[in-house]
């Protein structure tokens, strides 16, 4: 914990009334311990999930949030936050191509509301939910909550789905919905967008992309690979993953308005709830993201092109020194797989990286969510194993 954050706590633990020297020692002891394990996020060697450092500015945004403690469920009582919300969610929709959306909680619940607005939608009588087997766990209990059947798809050698096989499915039993990933957690893997696109409007389904983690692609210029994400009917983005920012911070965009309860009075509201999973909520959700883009707009961006940088870095450093198989996602992630069991067996004792699977193999995944992880740390914590 550096200096000037210990203070500003200590200030705050010494302004809580009523506290006892032992009892106030006790909760600074405990506070210590909490923000100890914070320092993970700090080191070079940070490649373990899908959690970034977090800056002043962003931590500043939660810290105004908990004090203003509105809820925008009575948006006429906080008009300064509605208009950031609004101002927010109008930058937000134009990398993706959507109208309109809110901030959530996560990407969970974004794929729950997606898919219950798909299921509201549906103009047949089909249930089934399809996407690859590497789609986030979410959108499966997603599924289980709302009555829908999901069907995975088999991937490819690098987790993309096989969107021949996805064809063929759709055509025997054709779906509901769609939904394909922008970012895959195993391997980072972005799925054919333009011909899921195709597909689901063939079959005119709704088409939802998981962009969670991947998303942060969009903002950056010359990207072909997202070529089809303006054609979904609803995205969600996780800005507390790809943009360095405290959770919660997420967002959940569609092409068409929600539409307003008709048949749910809330007579406590000026106006009629949306049809949201979220309910009452204010600015913990994006006063940091707000925050964050006031204090350095291009700031944000260029950490992006940072991390990718260094994740670019390393995957090219173990095709120069290894033999080992690497999966280099353009999205910030290297998996590696070691070519005999002796090496894989000694890499288990490395807590750096976390360990997933692609297609079933497992292999170890380096995630570059942090703009503090550097490649040449990272490839000296595997030296002694190579």
């Amino acid at each position: 914990m550096n200096k000037e954050l210990s203070t500003q706590i200590n200030s705050l633990i010494e302004s809580i009334p009523d506290l006892g020297d032992k009892q106030r020692s006790e909760i600074t002891a405990s506070v210590q311990v909490l923000l100890s394990e914070a320092l993970l996020h700090k080191k070079v060697t940070w490649a373990a999930h899908m959690t970034p450092e977090t800056g002043s500015a962003a931590l500043l945004g939660n810290l105004i949030a908990a004090h203003h403690n509105g809820n925008l469920l009575s948006a006429n009582l906080y008009p300064q936050l509605a208009e950031i919300e609004a101002q927010l969610i109008s930058w937000l929709c134009q990398p993706f191509y959507k109208q309109h959306g809110h901030f959530t909680h996560g990407s969970s619940y974004g794929n729950l509301e997606a898919l219950w607005h798909a299921r509201e939608h549906n103009k047949s009588s089909s249930n089934i939910v399809y996407g690859s087997s590497a789609t986030h766990y979410s959108v499966a209990k997603a599924c289980r909550i709302l009555g829908l059947e999901f069907r995975a798809i088999t991937t490819d050698s690098v987790g993309k789905i096989e969107t021949d096989a996805l064809q063929t499915a759709c055509k025997q039993n054709p779906p509901l919905a769609i939904v394909a990933t922008v970012g895959t957690s195993s391997s980072g893997a972005i799925d054919s967008l333009e011909r899921c696109a195709n597909i689901a409007d063939d079959l005119n389904c709704w088409l939802h992309i998981d962009a969670a983690w991947g998303g942060a692609l969009a903002f950056l210029e010359g990207q072909t690979m997202l070529t089809g994400i303006e054609r979904a009917d609803s995205l969600c983005f996780d800005p507390h993953k790809a943009l360095g920012l405290p959770k919660p911070c997420s967002v959940i965009l569609y092409q068409q308005p929600l539409e307003s309860f008709t048949d749910i009075e809330a007579d406590y509201l000026s106006q009629t709830p949306k049809k949201t999973l979220a309910g009452s909520y204010g600015g913990e959700l994006f006063l940091s993201l707000w925050f964050r883009l006031l204090c350095n707009k291009d700031g944000i961006i260029s950490e992006v092109y940072s991390r990718l940088e260094q994740a670019r870095l390393f995957a090219n450093k173990l095709k120069d020194k290894t033999d080992w198989t690497i999966w280099h996602s353009p999205t910030g992630i290297v998996c590696f797989a070691p070519n005999n069991d002796k090496e894989r067996l000694a890499l288990e004792n490395i807590t750096t990286f976390s360990n997933a699977k692609i297609n079933n193999q497992p292999v170890f995944r380096a995630v570059f969510a942090s703009t503090t992880t550097k490649a040449d740390a990272l490839f000296t914590e595997l030296e002694p194993y190579l």
